[in-house]
């Protein structure tokens, strides 16, 4: 960022990024308690009635699942963790990435477009997807809370010029007091 330049909104996405992981971590996680509660037993099942090295093969199961449930938490945590967005006064960027660090920058001037996509379920969770427009590129700001206010911010910076800290020829420079 350069000097002078204010900082107007960080965020990161939501939760809900990250979905798929989240379900597999669901679904993981009722794996591990049906394996883990010996269900398939009360069922009539004799599938999971084996032990290996002593411990039962249905509690090794549910261990498993565990692990994959736990696995899956960390994923989705790591994928939201890794993506944020900083809008200036000046500027849009998304920052992604860790290890490898990806960084996108679009500058007001460059904007033309600014559009909102929310389905039903995200209007209700007041979540959505903006994406900036700018005639070559696209960058989309993903699962933002209050997307209609950051759309709006953005509106309202429609092809705007950058302040450079030159002051426009024939006007006065500011009087500091």
């Amino acid at each position: 960022m350069h000097a002078g330049e204010q900082t107007l909104l960080v965020t990161r996405p939501t939760r809900l990024i990250a979905l798929r992981f989240w379900s597999a971590m669901f679904l993981a996680l009722i794996l591990a308690g049906v394996f883990g509660f010996h269900l398939p037993r009360f069922l009539g099942s004799t599938v999971l009635n084996y032990t290996v090295a002593g411990i039962d093969f249905g509690l090794i199961l549910a261990g498993f699942f565990l692990f994959l449930a736990l696995l899956a938490f960390f994923a989705a945590e790591f994928k939201r963790k890794t993506i944020r967005y900083i809008i200036t006064d000046n500027k849009i960027i998304r920052e992604d990435g860790i290890l490898n660090k990806n960084t996108q920058m679009i500058p007001y001037t460059q904007l033309e477009r600014v559009d909102l996509h929310q389905s039903f379920a995200q209007r209700i969770l007041k979540i959505g997807t903006i994406v900036v427009d700018t005639g070559d590129d696209k960058l989309s700001i993903d699962m933002v809370r209050h997307p209609a206010k950051v759309q709006e911010l953005l509106s309202n910076r429609l092809g705007r010029r950058a302040w450079d800290g030159q002051t426009p020829p024939g006007q006065q420079p500011p009087q500091k007091q």
